[in-house]
């Protein structure tokens, strides 16, 4: 079943009482996140009401789905103008401020919500920070980065990777080999490997993508969702909380975007990211 570790992971959370009031569905565009986020909600809510109960995902009176085509910008231009606006965050509080229909979880999933404008995204804060009863968020999105970090923190990360992602390519495999070693070095080590690396064609792109699936596969193990076995990994290693973690690949994910849309300078960035390592 397709991300059965998430979601076995979810509904164990749920069991045991520890189900967060705020969700981050982080992953590639390519992973339908939707879908899954809104089967889990329809879950959830079958098992507090009744399990026979036929409840349509699409039209559920306890979930309301949040996208940019729906912005008052996009609506008076008749086109997506990749924004999410404060209108539709108000929206949302009141909302979650109704009682359950079914007496379960209020839910609100955010589509693409790395669209959220500044405005939206200081006044989506208090609903973050003060849930109301059984509510339940869920922000999806493929660039987790563009959130404010006070979003960020306030949501658990749960990431999300398309099946090929898992297929390590013979180039993957010697790029994490020579990696490895350099991960904990000395700063000395560090900028002597930068130095030497060749970083032409497709390399630098390389070492990002085995690195972001390296630290994604150890924060998978911190959280308790098995990492990917193709890859080596130290999960109970000391120098790695769950907020460094994320730090880490936020830092890889916007490196990576930078890399692709301006000048930037390949060996700098790899010197920058080897530091906070």
């Amino acid at each position: 079943m397709e991300y059965q570790k998430q979601r076995e992971f979810l509904r164990g959370k749920f069991e045991a009482g520890q189900l967060s009031h705020a969700y981050l569905f982080s992953g590639p565009e390519e992973v339908n996140m939707m879908a899954f986020a809104k089967e889990f909600v329809v879950l959830l809510n079958k098992s507090i009401a009744r399990s026979d109960l036929a409840i349509n995902k699409e039209q559920f009176p306890d979930l309301l789905v949040v996208k940019s085509i729906n912005s008052k910008s996009s609506l008076d231009n008749q086109k997506d103008m990749m924004e999410l606006d404060v209108a539709q965050i108000r929206e949302v509080n009141n909302f979650l401020s109704l009682k359950s229909y079914y007496g379960g979880y209020k839910a609100v999933i955010i589509e693409n919500a790395d669209r959220m404008n500044h405005e939206a995204q200081n006044c989506f804060l208090k609903t973050l920070e003060e849930p109301k009863g059984n509510t339940l968020i869920i922000l999806v999105s493929s660039k987790p980065d563009f959130l404010l970090p006070t979003i960020f923190s306030r949501c658990q990360m749960i990431p999300f990777f398309p099946e090929q992602a898992y297929r390590v390519s013979k180039e993957e495999q010697i790029s994490l080999q020579e990696l490895l070693p350099i991960i904990n070095a000395e700063l000395a080590v560090k900028f002597q490997f930068t130095k030497k690396i060749n970083l032409e064609g497709n390399n630098m792109n390389i070492i990002l993508k085995v690195l972001q699936r390296y630290f994604r596969n150890i924060l998978l193990a911190k959280i308790g969702i098995t990492s990917d076995p193709n890859l080596r990994i130290h999960p109970n290693n000391p120098n790695y909380t769950i907020e460094k973690l994320t730090y880490i690949i936020r830092l890889i994910e916007s490196l990576h975007r930078q890399l692709a849309i301006t000048n930037a300078s390949p060996k700098l960035a790899l010197e920058i990211l080897l530091l906070e390592l």
